[in-house]
């Protein structure tokens, strides 16, 4: 994998840059867009950040040589003030129990419906292409969105499930879209898991249906959940059992179990 060593004035260290892992199941790392390399990027301080700019890494704790951390998707900088969180994220709450203060700490970034605020040190080394830079190459939005990983089970036996992206605020009874052919594996892999042992699936043509087991219905006659396909071919499928975040870790230690 190619290198680049940077240099930060004020330091000894050597930081080495390196390019963003191909994503797999265990590196969840969106990739920059089509033309932005590490070659564009430049090594300043976090207090250095101004609006614009694009992160695409820290470092790890030095001195000597210090190596990559990629974020998992590189982001806009909207350096504020730490202590001015919008939504009282539970990343800023955490950061000032541990007694945190404006003049030691800044947010890069506030909170949004998907992710809480990046809080860093401000004389944290940050790897960031400059925003007249990133003015000249693709929108960071242009790059493939990867998706987010379900489960029906937290013991490694089921999934991953691809879906889209969720918002910071989901909740496990929340629906989730998936690909019609996501929808076929969760129905074949349900009645088989400690979460749907007691549901039925079928399908009817393009639409699934999700019942209960008939000898336990509680509603004499009812027909279950009928999830039919979205105009972009997708299927929303939740609320009947809560989804659990697939993990890496949980394959790992269930490696004789299928994935899908």
């Amino acid at each position: 994998m190619p290198e680049r060593t940077l240099s930060l004035s004020g330091s000894t260290g050597e930081f080495i840059l390196t390019d963003r892992p191909t994503p797999t199941l265990t590196d969840r790392y969106r990739p920059l867009p089509d033309g932005m390399t590490l070659h564009h990027t430049t090594l300043v301080r976090a207090h250095q950040v101004r609006t614009g700019d694009v992160i695409v890494a820290f470092f790890t704790d030095g001195p000597g040589t210090r190596r990559t951390e990629h974020v998992p998707e590189a982001f806009t900088a909207h350096p504020r003030p730490f202590g001015t969180c919008p939504a009282e994220c539970e990343e800023c709450e955490a950061t000032h129990t541990h007694g945190a203060t404006a003049d030691r700490y800044l947010c890069l970034d506030p909170a949004d419906d998907r992710e809480d605020c990046v809080i860093v040190y401000r004389n944290t080394p940050v790897a960031i292409v400059r925003a007249d830079t990133a003015a000249s190459l693709p929108p960071l939005d242009s790059a493939p969105q990867l998706p987010d990983l379900f489960a029906l089970d937290d013991d490694g036996a089921s999934g991953p499930y691809e879906a889209l992206p969720v918002p910071r605020a989901f909740g496990p009874w929340d629906t989730i879209s998936v690909t019609r052919a996501t929808a076929e594996q969760i129905a074949t892999d349900l009645p088989a898991s400690h979460t749907g042992r007691h549901l039925i699936c079928q399908w009817l043509h393009d639409s699934l249906l999700i019942s209960s087991d008939p000898r336990l219905r509680t509603e004499p006659g009812r027909p279950g959940r009928l999830i039919r396909p979205d105009a972009d071919g997708r299927y929303w499928i939740g609320g009947l059992w809560p989804w659990q975040d697939w993990a890496a870790e949980a394959e790992e230690d269930g490696e004789d179990n299928p994935t899908s």
